[in-house]
């Protein structure tokens, strides 16, 4: 077979960590299967299969969809998360019950939920007595939230806002907001942003490989070819420099 065939036939999803483990996954369909065949009142009645059957299911969703696998063990932790939404990260400080997430919100890899501000117990001997100081975090539905965001206490995100890679988010934002920085602060309306993406050349559209399949790398290779990349600006923090060619240093 070819290096272009062989490309082609790898998987075009991502594959959960647990999907190299066939017999694995077999033993837990068959664990599970047992458990659902028992009498319901014994399943219902004793606390050591309700909660052994949970923690099957999780096992199953490692092996098959980890993006499932995150919803559910974050309503398991006590967060409130809608529909249709997709975890690439799950990263809650510690109080999860304080976290609630919209229908359809993407949340990128290592997104952070901070819940409670820890330097109050650097006095803690001012403040006798003191549990700790908290946040609930709300975001709304259809956000997106950028790789490496963080997402401080008491913060509030309303309905299709976007949050830029490495946001520190310290303040809440309206509806349809496109936010970024550190602290982060209003960019433009998310359908400003979606726009100007819809026209970019940098932007793919490929009916035969819809979000989420993975485009083939040649395809991808080839569409980004003549792509052309930023620009420097000016020192002087005037427009962007004119064109001029990148070389590659030999």
């Amino acid at each position: 077979m070819s290096a272009r065939r062989s490309a082609f036939a790898r998987p075009l999803v991502y594959q959960p960590p647990g999907a190299h483990e066939p017999v694995r996954l077999l033993a837990v369909r068959a664990m599970l299967a047992l458990i659902r065949q028992m009498p319901r009142s014994w399943r219902e009645s004793s606390g050591f299969l309700s909660s052994f059957r949970r923690r099957l299911e999780l096992a199953e969703l490692w092996r098959t969809d980890l993006l499932a696998f995150r919803v559910q063990r974050a309503r398991q932790m006590g967060a409130r998360v809608g529909e249709k939404c997709r975890l690439y990260s799950l990263n809650i400080a510690s109080e999860a019950e304080l976290v609630e997430i919209g229908d359809n919100v993407i949340v990128s890899g290592d997104v952070t939920f901070v819940t409670h501000d820890g330097a109050i117990f650097t006095a803690i001997d001012k403040f006798p007595g003191v549990n700790g100081h908290y946040g609930r975090i709300k975001i709304g539905n259809g956000c997106f939230l950028g790789i490496r965001a963080i997402i401080m206490p008491g913060i509030e995100l309303g309905d299709n806002c976007i949050v830029a890679a490495g946001a520190v988010v310290t303040d809440s934002f309206a509806a349809n907001s496109v936010i970024a920085g550190n602290p982060a602060t209003y960019v433009c309306p998310t359908s400003m942003y979606l726009e100007l993406k819809r026209h970019s050349p940098a932007t793919v559209f490929d009916s035969a490989h819809p979000f989420p399949m993975k485009l083939p790398p040649e395809l991808l290779a080839a569409h980004m070819a003549d792509v052309p990349l930023k620009l420097p600006r000016r020192r002087d923090g005037g427009t962007k420099s004119p064109r001029t060619a990148v070389r590659a240093v030999p």
